[in-house]
């Protein structure tokens, strides 16, 4: 495959999170090493799910959160989930009992021809259709 790795909506958000310091430091690591080599992809769900977690989580103002959700549109290779991407998504959530949203994250990286999702919340380790997971911030 190419080396690309797609981000969970979670790596954005520690980004920005002020109550866990060192996910955040972890969370800028991964993302400024990935920019820098032009292997992140996110997807406008992605995008979606930073602005709401954002404000209503991490009680962002919603300008600066509109800002954050600019400078990844710009810094990042967007996917645009399709219709495929979500039929893709439904398969997958029907064969590993993931939710349609966990779903859809691993369709959108599968069609952006990444090797490896980026997530916290998924099964660090698990192949989902030939993309592994793995959980940054495992100790």
């Amino acid at each position: 495959m190419s080396g690309n790795v797609f981000l969970d909506t979670n790596v954005l958000v520690y980004c920005s999170d002020e109550n866990n310091l060192q996910k955040q430091k972890r969370g800028r690591q991964i993302v400024s090493s990935l920019i820098k080599a032009g292997k992140a992809r996110i997807s406008t769900q992605v995008l979606q799910e930073f602005y709401n977690v954002s404000t209503k989580k991490l009680k962002t103002d919603k300008e600066t959160a509109r800002k954050d959700v600019e400078d990844y549109s710009i810094a990042f290779h967007i996917h645009n989930n399709t219709a495929k991407d979500i039929l893709k998504a439904i398969s997958i959530s029907i064969q590993t009992q993931f939710t349609i949203y966990d779903s859809l994250i691993i369709a959108a990286a599968k069609a952006e021809g990444c090797d490896v999702v980026y997530s916290e919340d998924l099964n660090d380790g698990q192949v989902v259709d030939g993309v592994r997971i793995e959980n940054p911030f495992k100790p």
